[in-house]
């Protein structure tokens, strides 16, 4: 059951959770080993089952695996039962003391419970000390970034955020064998909680930031936001005499006011206003197209698809990254509208917008790029080839894609990706 859970566990994790892992070749190849682990969120025995290269044992409660499908479930991660009534710990430990001597890797949460605001709790439990100390096992302090803000304890369900999984250069518990018991203990979580912490704070930083960000009163209409609709509206009006064409313009400059006066703020709220000016660009164009006498769009609801696709990754980015991706299509918008009076084809927005996506996502190494890049591109390809694209008449529409992507990241050169033990970025669409 591991081998068939595992993989589609870990394809799952990568598409909600953008998550990586660093660090494997701290756990020993064989022997024992203890992993002591912060412990943020649902998640973590999952995270840390599947990010490890060899399998971890955990302890969890016995009564769980006396639950249909559940009990299959925690066995297949490695979980082991323990009683979980006062006085019945002795015999959790004897069982995980003889799962390390017999040559396997147990793990452990110092913390005891979960996490009530990110950080390691204040007091640790010695299980994991005394485990190392008594059976000789490297101690692998691990830890998880990223998982409170994506599943935290008062939260019914997880939500999309990004998850590292670092394990961290294991200790040696032997040398301390010859220090006092207490005294013993006390250096092996000390350090353990360092190695931890080095790697949790900034990341724990950067949750606490991002919640005082969701509650700050929004931006003012930016430029491109309230400058397209406007432009549109007056270009519009002047065409049509049409207050009815006009409303849904000034309908929209009345809601980004509205937002930044009235609206309570939150993550949803921030994100709606975020991503309002590519809805507001795809809703509005057929009223300007048809007044501009430019052909519609052909399939708009497959290019819709595709760019909701390439916006998805800006979630799990840093907030300019996303603004400055939605920024972008915005530009690469009005430049095609440029485009389609100098080669007025089917397939021109079919091929600037998806290409501006995915010189955006190469250019700033966004998640998923690896593959969102070469798909957008076909994407772009295919559409041009079944509208009756030729090369010539799809030159301005390529044009109007590159210098949109030249506009939107100032000309600037391809990103390096962060060290493995970077905080995770702030939420993209959530912030200002």
């Amino acid at each position: 059951m591991r081998r068939i859970l595992f993989p589609l566990l870990d394809a799952l994790f990568r598409v909600l959770f953008s998550w990586d892992r660093s660090g494997l070749e701290n756990i020993p190849g064989d022997g024992p080993a203890v992993v002591a682990a912060n412990h943020p969120s649902y998640l973590d025995p999952a995270l840390l089952s599947v990010a490890s290269p060899r399998p971890l044992r955990f302890m969890a409660w016995d009564a769980l695996f006396r639950v249909p499908v559940l009990g299959a479930v925690i066995r297949a991660f490695g979980a082991f039962p323990v009683d979980v009534r006062p006085g019945q710990g002795k015999a959790a430990f004897a069982e995980a003391k003889r799962l390390l001597e017999a040559g396997e890797v147990v793990g452990l949460f110092p913390e005891g419970k979960r996490s009530r605001g990110g950080w390691m709790e204040e007091r640790l439990r010695e299980g994991a000390a005394f485990l190392a100390l008594e059976t000789g096992a490297p101690l692998v302090p691990a830890t998880i970034v990223g998982a409170f803000r994506v599943w935290p304890y008062h939260q019914r369900l997880p939500k999309p955020g990004r998850i590292r999984i670092r394990f961290h250069e294991a200790i040696d518990p032997v040398p301390l064998r010859a220090l006092p018991e207490e005294q013993a203990v006390a250096s092996l979580l000390g350090e353990l909680r360092r190695r931890v912490d080095r790697t949790l704070l900034p990341g724990v930083k950067a949750d606490l930031k991002l919640n005082v960000l969701y509650n700050q009163p929004s931006a003012w209409p930016r430029l491109h936001e309230s400058l397209p609709a406007l432009a549109a509206a007056l270009v519009v009006f002047w065409r049509s005499r049409s207050l009815v064409a006009v409303a849904p313009a000034y309908g929209y400059i009345a809601y980004l006011l509205l937002d930044h006066f009235l609206i309570p703020q939150g993550r949803l709220v921030k994100w709606i206003r975020n991503a309002s000016p590519i809805l507001f660009v795809f809703g509005y164009a057929p009223i300007l197209l048809d007044v501009l006498d430019r052909p519609e769009i052909p399939a708009g609801a497959a290019l819709g698809a595709i760019l909701c696709g390439a916006l998805f990754p800006y979630l799990y980015e840093k907030g300019r990254t996303g603004l400055g991706f939605i920024r972008g299509v915005v530009i690469a918008s009005v430049l095609e509208l440029g485009a389609l009076f100098l080669s007025p084809i089917d397939a021109g927005p079919h091929i600037a917008l998806p290409l501006f996506a995915a010189a955006f996502a190469w250019q700033k190494r966004s998640v998923y790029s690896d593959y969102a890049a070469p798909v957008l591109v076909a994407y772009a390809a295919g559409a041009a080839y079944l509208l009756g694209a030729d090369v010539v008449s799809a030159i301005p529409h390529a044009v109007a894609a590159l210098f949109a992507w030249w506009l939107a990241t100032a000309g600037g050169t391809r990103v390096t990706p962060p060290p493995a033990d970077a905080p995770p970025p702030v939420l993209g669409l959530g912030l200002e």
